[in-house]
């Protein structure tokens, strides 16, 4: 527009118009650059707004690829967990339904076990109530035999004093006839034969009451022992009431014993004497086991009497039998106790045996163990005369 109105010929003929045109153009051109200058801040603005809104977009962008991968995530963990619950609700029917089973099995266990209680304990009460009887019939026994002890005592009492009285009006008679031989001797001296006659018959009779009392003393030493057999056997019954109670409470089943003689003394000189056997009280290798006991010869047996104390282990025959092994065969530990006042010095004396037992016929292999007397009387095994025995069931 300058231009051309610098070179328009009409410009000169309207200058004035050309003037109020200049400054029309000078006002346009301000407000165009005004206007254009606002349009470039506008740009600007709109560029920044641009720059801004791609910068956001940008990280809208990235918010959602984060976003798609987190929910990808998600989806994988939702879809494995509901892999584990479905996996767990399986695993947790499977265990109720075992759990019930179990509960069930265990509601037929308790059962069973109830039932078996109940029939164990009628057993058990009818082995009591037998083990009563039997307890009843023993001491019924005991009764008897020590009436009968008590008669056989009076009997002997009886017949010792008859055989005083006899043995007194025999040797009153044998005096009185000794004094008539006396006065035949003094007023028959001049007669041989007579006199040897009444020698004699001195003689006959004298040997006659030799020979009534040689048999008075053995009569006296065999009721002594007959005496002592009854009291044994009266001991033997009274030790087995007790083991029968002892076994009718079923006590010792562990397979261990320990047993004290005591009046050690006594006892072995009434074994010099009279061959006694110690008994030890009963016991079992377990529950419902082997019925056992320890047999003792104090002053031996056979080719070891006088010299060693001789013991074995015994199988008894017991109320289980029918249900245990046969035959059996045991391996037991005997142990002499060491009564040291130091525990930390004692030193046990130990020796292993093997017990057999058939069934059948019930036929016994008793295996027997020495001990000699003087390694009883040494160290301390042997102390306030008493000893301990100790018995271990070993297999």
């Amino acid at each position: 527009m300058r231009s051309h109105l610098k070179e328009c010929p009409r410009n000169q003929h309207n200058l004035s118009s050309q003037q109020r045109m200049s400054v029309s153009m000078d006002r346009l051109d301000r407000q165009s650059d005004q206007r254009l200058l606002v349009i470039e801040q506008d740009v600007g603005t709109i560029r920044s707004v641009l720059n801004e809104e791609i910068r956001q977009r940008l990280h809208l962008i990235t918010d959602v690829g984060n976003i798609r991968k987190q929910n990808q995530v998600v989806e994988d963990w939702t879809r494995e967990t509901e892999k584990a619950m479905d996996d767990l609700r399986r695993q947790m029917e499977e265990e109720t339904n075992r759990k019930a089973f179990a509960i069930e099995q265990n509601q037929l266990d308790v059962q069973y076990c109830c039932d078996i209680t109940q029939s164990l304990k009628e057993q058990v009460e009818s082995r009591l109530d037998e083990a009563q009887k039997l307890v009843n019939q023993l001491s019924a026994d005991v009764t008897y035999h020590q009436n009968q002890l008590n008669d056989n005592i009076l009997k002997l009492e009886e017949l010792i004093f008859e055989n005083e009285r006899l043995n007194r009006e025999k040797f009153f008679q044998i005096e009185e006839f000794l004094q008539q031989i006396n006065e035949d001797i003094k007023t028959k001296l001049g007669n041989s034969d007579y006199v040897t006659s009444k020698q004699a018959t001195l003689d006959y009779e004298v040997k006659n009451v030799k020979n009534i009392v040689c048999e008075t003393e053995e009569r006296c030493d065999k009721l002594d022992r007959a005496l002592h057999q009854t009291m044994q056997n009266i001991s033997d019954l009274e030790t087995q009431m007790a083991m029968q109670q002892r076994i009718a409470s079923v006590q010792n089943i562990r397979g261990h014993l320990i047993w004290r003689i005591k009046d050690y003394s006594k006892k072995l000189e009434e074994s010099k004497q009279y061959d006694t056997i110690l008994h030890s009280a009963m016991f079992s290798n377990k529950a419902f086991g082997y019925a056992l006991r320890l047999d003792i010869y104090l002053n031996g047996k056979g080719t070891w009497k006088g010299r060693n104390m001789i013991a074995c282990l015994n199988v008894l025959s017991g109320e289980y039998d029918p249900l245990l092994a046969w035959p059996c065969r045991l391996q037991a530990e005997i142990i002499i106790r060491d009564q040291c006042t130091n525990a930390a010095d004692a030193e046990d004396y130990v020796k292993t045996i093997f017990v057999r037992k058939k069934s059948d016929d019930f036929i016994q292999s008793n295996q027997y163990f020495h001990i000699p007397h003087k390694v009883i009387t040494s160290r301390n095994y042997l102390r306030n005369d008493s000893m301990f025995i100790e018995v271990r069931v070993l297999k």
